[in-house]
């Protein structure tokens, strides 16, 4: 079960605004979900490192949602991502979709994702991830185990009809969800009668960037967080080209992965100019939303 030392963080919570930046990096190795992607470079050490430089130019604090692989792989990086003041939240072992995984099978992974966490350095544990956004009402059931297993947040819904996964009707702000286990969907805006991310991944690169600055601002001036998350390849130019997994073997897809990684960092340090505090997901929810129901009673 999550456990261990909050010392400073109540103070820092304290500090969190609504309208924050919730920027955080989905911590996987996409040479794990490909066929022998072990003949491809390391580039995972590398890429984290990026991000943390950017992090501390900006003094933001980030949530690294960690596949347990990752951990077990890395340590010396789980640590280093540790005492740099960023927050540590499991994205399961393996990065495995929950609807493959079943219930008894999250309840195992998740409890593998917590104790490879630990041992690379994670002191409290209150987040989850699912893999590729796949907690959707069928795996609904996730939320159940997740409060069993000690986790105060998720951040695993795309709130809209997707491909792949989307939970269609799910609210668009973060809301407590009958486990008592809160729910920060993705930012999402609408087109075209359909809603889709924007402050993240492939949206994040692939949309006008003066778009997706409007769309922050306008958030940020309403007085709501935005929800976003990155990979470790997001901003790597130097990858080497392989078919990426869960896209059908479809060649446009693929293209879009690596288009406009160079701009990532660029297009971040916009984002934070417009007062987008770079804020962890744990503190976010202490402050802003714990409080808020505190500030009811």
């Amino acid at each position: 079960m999550p456990t261990s030392t909050t010392e400073g963080r109540n103070s820092v919570a304290s500090e969190v605004s609504a309208a924050s930046f919730l920027f955080s990096v989905d911590l996987e190795d996409v040479r794990s979900l490909v066929p022998d992607g072990g003949k491809y470079a390391e580039r995972v050490p590398a890429n984290v490192e990026a991000y943390l430089q950017f992090l501390e130019e900006c003094q933001g604090r980030a949530t690294f949602f960690t596949v347990g692989d990752v951990a077990r792989r890395y340590p010396e990086l789980i640590a280093r991502i540790a005492d740099a003041g960023h927050e540590l939240a499991c994205h399961t072992s393996d990065h495995t979709p929950l609807g493959r995984l079943g219930p008894d099978g999250l309840r195992a992974d998740l409890e593998r994702n917590l104790e490879d966490l630990r041992k690379a350095g994670a002191s409290r544990v209150e987040g989850f991830r699912a893999p590729i956004f796949s907690l959707t009402a069928r795996t609904a059931w996730a939320y159940e185990i997740l409060r069993e297993l000690g986790f105060t947040y998720s951040s695993s819904v795309l709130p809209h009809s997707n491909p792949m996964y989307g939970w269609e009707g799910f609210a668009t702000n973060c809301v407590r969800t009958p486990s008592g286990v809160w729910e920060m969907p993705l930012t999402t805006f609408g087109v075209l009668g359909r809603r889709l991310p924007f402050a993240g991944g492939v949206y994040f690169r692939a949309l006008p960037a003066v778009l997706v600055r409007y769309l922050v601002r306008r958030r940020l001036v309403a007085g709501r967080p935005v929800v976003g998350y990155f990979h470790p390849y997001d901003l790597d130019t130097e990858q080497e080209r392989f078919m990426h997994p869960e896209l059908g073997e479809s060649r446009a897809l693929n293209g879009l992965m690596y288009m406009n990684r160079s701009r990532v960092l660029t297009r971040l340090a916009a984002i934070v100019d417009l007062g987008g505090s770079i804020v962890r997901y744990d503190e976010y929810v202490a402050a802003v939303l714990e409080g808020a129901e505190d500030a009811r009673d």
